[in-house]
């Protein structure tokens, strides 16, 4: 299995996001082909407070091919082309081989 991790940063309209994220860019992100499950979350740091992301998102595939394969089609095109419209300062994605 493959994990495909998106990081968020703080956003201006924290609300915006929330909303926009949940009723519109997750149902495209659904579309992504060989998507296997996904899950997303709002993380609370542990001690300190620092450079933490406002929200993650991680997506399982087959491999890292089939991810490559998604993110490359149309409906991860749209994925990608959604994300100013609820973080216009972007997103950073990794990926990395799930170990048991």
């Amino acid at each position: 299995m493959h994990c495909l991790t998106v990081t968020y940063p703080e956003p201006e309209n924290p609300e915006h996001f929330i909303k926009y994220y949940a009723d519109t860019h997750l149902p495209l992100a659904k579309q992504l082909p060989g998507l296997k499950s996904y899950s997303y979350g709002y993380p609370e740091a542990l001690g300190e407070a620092g450079d933490n992301p406002f929200c993650i998102f991680q997506a399982v595939f087959d491999s890292a091919d089939a991810m490559v394969q998604a993110l490359q089609s149309e409906p991860g095109q749209k994925v990608a082309a959604d994300v100013p419209n609820y973080s216009p300062r972007g997103a950073t994605l990794c990926h990395f081989e799930v170990s048991d």
